[in-house]
């Protein structure tokens, strides 16, 4: 009937429009072709994406500004797009491109479908085109961050590596020592050992001959008791020195670590027949660092300075405040440096002594924990002259400020 048909037209009058302003307010690019590629209608996105006026574009074959590759085609006809199945109901998302007015051709993500009157035949395609470049700019952005992340666990662990080995090297450096120092140690507790053996033998003689003089068997015990407490503390200081521990910074004396290192060494001047002439000005402020450390440090630069002086000589210990750090100077008589070796006193394994006197780490560990510690360690020398090296640290001034309130 009339009327009937009449409402159909006006039905998909009404559809059409609702299509079309559907269309018109997508953000995505919406292209329509006929079955030859013609374009035959684009919405404002479109144009705004490629840089078009509508009559550039409307048409045109849509080969001017679409392709599956990266090489624009002058057109796409109809078989073409069969193959690339263009014409079928609904194409998988698939990747292509569009070629604006000016610039690079543009990476989309393309979808079609066709438009069939009531026979069946294709009269149209609609391309659903949408640009994945802030897509990629994302996944490229999310990679860089994965890959930042990565690098940073990557630094992280060789940092932990370097710092074991570090660690250990500290600790190889110790044995070390402790080895060269071994033959000294056992000499120095051996003597009052031996002379702690007679006194007993002499008081368990006179015992057995009941002759035994309490005032002489007393001093005996006093000189015997006041030998063996020099041996606990030389073993006990060997025992602190080689212990491996974890570094821990503290508001610390520098005269008690100068005192415990070179008690370690005591022995060995007197062996080699050194004068030691200490030197401390009053009032050195404390310095914050890891005690276990800098006794590492200064055990080094002492025995390096005792093993320069093997037929005797002169060892000096200056220590004095300068500026807003404490200084430590550690001087010798003995053979001094070649100038050609200054430079490279504190590189790793590099050691101008006898084989078997050291594994060539010691200045090297010496200069990192100095370093580490916000110091400097220098050095002057002159061949046959002797040697100073200079430790200087920065004092604990944010301890003894906690100090002075508390004990405010």
């Amino acid at each position: 009937m009339p009327g009937d048909n009449n409402s159909e037209t006006s039905e998909r009058e009404s559809l059409h429009k609702i299509c079309a302003q559907m269309i018109a307010a997508m953000t995505d690019a919406v292209i329509l072709i006929d079955p030859k590629g013609i374009i035959t209608k684009t919405n404002q996105a479109t144009l705004t994406l490629l840089s078009f006026d509508e009559e550039e574009v409307v048409d045109h074959p849509i080969g001017k500004i679409l392709s599956t590759s990266s090489e624009q085609h002058s057109e796409l006809d109809t078989e073409e797009m069969v193959q690339r199945n263009i014409l079928d109901d609904v194409l998988a998302s698939t990747e292509a491109f569009l070629f604006p007015n000016h610039g690079e051709p543009i990476p989309i993500s393309l979808r079609s479908s066709s438009v069939r009157d009531d026979d069946g035949e294709v009269t149209g395609i609609v391309l659903v085109a949408r640009d994945v470049r802030p897509t990629m700019k994302l996944l490229a952005e999310a990679a860089m961050g994965e890959a930042e992340r990565r690098k940073r666990e990557e630094l992280q662990h060789a940092y932990d590596e370097l710092k074991q080995l570090q660690e250990q090297l500290i600790q190889s450096e110790k044995m070390a020592s402790l080895g060269q120092m071994a033959a000294g140690v056992a000499h120095e507790i051996n003597n009052p050992i031996s002379g702690i053996m007679i006194y007993l033998h002499m008081i368990m003689k006179d015992l057995e001959n009941d002759k035994l003089d309490k005032n002489e068997a007393h001093k005996f015990l006093d000189d015997s008791i006041h030998e063996l407490k020099r041996c606990s503390k030389i073993i006990q200081s060997l025992l602190d020195f080689s212990r491996q521990s974890h570094p821990r910074l503290a508001s610390v004396d520098i005269e008690s670590i100068l005192d415990e290192t070179f008690g370690i060494l005591e022995h060995k001047t007197k062996l080699q027949d050194i004068e030691v002439l200490w030197k401390i000005l009053s009032d050195i402020p404390k310095i914050q660092a890891d005690p276990d450390q800098m006794k590492q440090v200064f055990l080094n630069l002492t025995l390096n300075a005792i093993q320069s002086m093997p037929e005797g000589g002169r060892l000096t210990i200056l220590v004095m405040e300068q500026d807003d750090n404490v200084r430590v100077d550690i001087s010798d008589t003995g053979c001094g440096i070649e100038a050609e070796n200054i430079g490279k006193l504190f590189t790793p394994f590099l050691t101008t002594e006898e084989r078997g006197q050291g594994v060539g780490v010691g200045l090297a560990m010496a200069y990192g924990i100095v370093k580490r510690h916000g110091g400097e360690i220098l050095v002057s020398s002159s061949p046959g002259e002797g040697t100073t090296f200079s430790v200087i640290l920065k004092r604990a001034q944010e301890y003894e400020s906690e100090d002075d309130g508390s004990a405010g």
